[in-house]
């Protein structure tokens, strides 16, 4: 189609023209200016995203939207600007195309814009779902990388003497954390050396019978590394599941509380 011809000889005016009557006016600009942003590098981004938009609808190049839709998490940029900023776009593109008609001597006509219009609807469309994915998709992955930091935090064996130490379990036990605390547990109990492990869950929640079979293994484990398990803290809920699921744990020594442990073994 001709129009795209026609937009890709002046995609330099559209995307300045488009900072400088749009952009420059959001709430995004100012919130970036006032937080210390340089005005060139606001620019810089703004007319790239422009810029990108207009060479996909031409046909002049292929975009990664999934990778700045990334990176637009990673800046912080709230999903409904995103949204907005593409609606923008499009809008003005076609905005400008009408006003250059009427005060231009220009080769296409209003059909040829309501078919251009109904030609990019889907491409457009196409790159708002990119867009989202990546976004989206950075999220989980922050969700992931932080959850993996958290059950690192609470995987922690305390030396109570040089023989002796406690893993405290905390919070909810499910399947990928009960398997990720085997795996962390057993380690960092061979690097201190222990002779007896006290696995106080006091303060746990068990969600699956997976959890249960995480922390069996565990325990076997820690028998095989040379360490003594024993148990604190057993809920009645918790003792009860490990019955009705064939456990060897109910087997284990066992206290009421860690204290009783302790006093018992110190």
């Amino acid at each position: 189609m001709q129009i795209k011809q026609f937009l890709i000889e002046r995609r330099s005016m559209l995307v300045n023209m488009f900072y400088e009557n749009y952009y420059i006016k959001t709430d995004e600009y100012k919130l970036r200016l006032s937080g210390g942003e340089d005005e060139a590098s606001i620019r810089s981004l703004s007319t790239a995203s422009c810029g990108m938009i207009i060479d996909v609808i031409t046909d002049v190049k292929e975009r990664d939207f999934e990778t700045i839709g990334k990176r637009r998490f990673n800046d912080k940029t709230d999903i409904r600007k995103i949204h907005q900023h593409m609606s923008e776009i499009d809008k003005f593109i076609i905005t400008s195309l009408l006003k250059w008609k009427e005060t231009e001597d220009v080769f296409y006509t209003d059909a040829d814009i309501i078919h251009f219009m109904l030609e990019i609807k889907d491409i457009l469309a196409s790159i708002q779902q990119q867009l989202l994915e990546g976004f989206m998709q950075e999220n989980r992955n922050q969700v992931a990388a932080q959850r993996k930091e958290i059950i690192q935090l609470s995987t922690r064996i305390i030396p109570i003497t040089d023989s002796i130490g406690v893993l405290p379990i905390v919070g909810s036990l499910d399947d990928d954390r009960g398997y990720f605390m085997k795996e962390k547990a057993v380690e960092s109990a061979d690097k201190l050396n222990l002779d007896t492990i006290v696995i106080d869950f006091s303060s746990a929640v068990l969600k699956d019978d997976f959890a249960t079979k995480h922390m069996e293994d565990m325990i076997q484990s820690f028998k095989l590394i040379g360490l003594v398990p024993i148990l604190s803290g057993m809920q009645p809920s918790f003792a009860q599941r490990t019955i009705q699921v064939g456990s060897n744990i109910s087997k284990l020594e066992s206290y009421g509380s860690l204290e009783q442990a302790l006093t018992n073994l110190v």
